[in-house]
């Protein structure tokens, strides 16, 4: 079924401000401790990436001060299967999360009480290539199969109207491949940066990387 989703960022969200702060405090916090372990993917490894999504994404056309929503959460998971040509290849999955909330009184009449909520898990196939650059990084790219599911919520309150908490749901969803680029960075030896360009809740998604 389609998805009735637009790719728009509303300018107006300040739990995401504050949640990407806490985020840049703590790569800050990583960054003073010493780099000393190869980044280097290898047959074996466990990766854990915790992150944020940027630069567009599932969103709806609404703004103002009674509109809100969260930011694009999402965690992914890889694991070393071994090598691949020159390169190493890896299996994971993804799960990301966004909604997004609108309520008002209008007038005498009714209060506006809608929501969307997004949600995408996934199942990734990654290529780590990293012979061409220094040991504390790590650079590779993948393909992602994945569920894509959007729930819309009307509990508007029409009671001008005679219609009392009259709540309406609707839900769509679709399966799909999309590719990914991306680099992590580590500071030490399980903590890093990561980002990643493709397409999961955003184009653009930024975080911390976690070597398990």
């Amino acid at each position: 079924m389609e998805l009735h989703a637009y790719l728009h960022q509303p300018k107006n969200n300040p739990m995401g401000s504050k949640r990407m702060l806490n985020l840049l405090g703590v790569l800050v916090l990583a960054a003073a401790i010493p780099a000393t372990a190869s980044a280097q993917f290898q047959e074996g490894d466990n990766v854990l990436g915790v992150g944020v999504g940027i630069l567009g994404g599932y969103g709806v056309g609404w703004s103002g001060s009674d509109y809100s929503q969260t930011p694009a959460i999402n965690l992914h998971f890889d694991h070393g299967m071994g090598d691949l040509g020159p390169g190493t290849w890896g299996l994971g999955g993804y799960v990301g999360d966004k909604s997004a909330s609108y309520k008002a009184h209008y007038l005498n009449y009714y209060d506006y009480d809608y929501r969307y909520t997004w949600l995408v898990v996934g199942a990734r196939g990654t290529w780590h290539y990293n012979d061409w650059h220094g040991d504390k990084w790590d650079t590779y790219g993948g393909l992602m199969l994945a569920y894509r599911g959007v729930t819309f919520k009307d509990h508007t309150n029409y009671g001008a109207y005679g219609y009392l908490n009259n709540a309406y749901t609707y839900s769509g969803s679709g399966v799909g491949f999309s590719g990914f680029l991306g680099a992590r960075y580590y500071f030490s030896d399980q903590i890093g940066a990561y980002a990643e360009l493709g397409y999961g809740l955003t184009a653009l998604q930024i975080g911390l990387a976690v070597k398990l």
